[in-house]
């Protein structure tokens, strides 16, 4: 892992779903090289495959993160995916277990999944994204193509849709440009001699830009507003300077805690999200 494979995730994240000439030109990489690094993440388990994150407000529902503590064995975590209305499931290093759940009543919600799971959260924040219009049918059925293999060529989704290849195009293209959706990497956790690669949760109201400052190398996942929390993605040279950046963090005035947060195993709820989806195209 090296600051080019880092600058690779974090293009990934921006949209996976762009060619390894459009990433080469940012990491100033050949295709193949683009290609051959990418396989090497892979097999190495930082890069678990791709998805497509959907912003709950298209189904006319809230973004609910909550986190549990204690020693979660993977049979358990998984089993934490057919909750109620739960869209992923991450199982960490650590043991916890980190769930996003798309309700229609929050507090509703929270008192229904620990009732499942048997145990208390130890946090949950919501994070609201306005939607900027109403998709249409042409728009969910593209995005039903896109589930199952979120970096499908077009060719292969106009085939699965029955729309022309440019209509796809415009397709996907207007559901990222209105944030509908996001298409992204699944990653894992990698630690060795080298450099890492690890997640914060940082909570507090310390804008994303003074993080960077004080930690360096630095993407912004994901944020919740209530209470505010910004999720990031991030590099060190090794476990020292993970460890003294996450101290520098805890030092600034407007953070309240940083917790680091490694993700061993990521579960998507493709059924359920297929279902939201299937319900919008009637």
């Amino acid at each position: 892992m090296d600051a080019k494979d880092f600058r690779l995730l974090v293009a990934l994240d921006e949209n996976a779903r762009q060619s390894y000439q459009a990433l080469g030109r940012k990491v100033s990489l050949s295709a193949p090289a683009v290609r051959e690094r990418l396989h090497r993440l892979e097999e190495r388990g930082i890069l678990h495959g791709y998805w497509v994150s959907i912003n709950p407000a298209v189904f006319g529902r809230e973004d609910l993160l909550v986190s549990f503590g204690g020693e979660w064995n993977r049979e358990e975590a998984v089993r934490a995916l057919g909750g109620p209305d739960v869209a992923w499931v991450a199982w960490k290093v650590d043991g916890a277990v980190t769930v996003e759940v798309w309700p229609h009543d929050v507090e509703k919600a929270l008192i229904t999944l620990e009732q499942f799971l048997g145990r208390p959260p130890v946090w949950h924040g919501v994070s609201r994204v306005e939607l900027k219009r109403e998709l249409s049918g042409l728009d969910w059925r593209v995005l039903e193509a896109l589930i199952d293999d979120p970096r499908a060529p077009v060719a292969d989704l106009s085939m699965k849709t029955g729309l022309s290849p440019k209509t796809v195009r415009n397709h996907v293209t207007r559901l990222r440009r209105d944030e509908a959706i996001y298409v992204v990497p699944r990653l894992g956790f990698l630690a060795d001699s080298g450099e890492i690669v690890y997640h914060l949760v940082v909570a507090g109201i310390a804008s994303f830009a003074e993080l960077r400052r004080a930690i360096g190398d630095a993407v912004l996942v994901h944020e919740t507003q209530d209470p505010p929390m910004k999720y990031l993605f991030c590099r060190a040279d090794s476990i020292g300077e993970l460890t003294t950046k996450t101290h520098v963090l805890e030092t600034l005035p407007k953070v309240s805690s940083v917790q680091l947060s490694l993700n061993r195993e990521f579960h998507v709820g493709t059924e359920f999200v297929h279902r939201l989806v299937r319900e919008r195209m009637k």
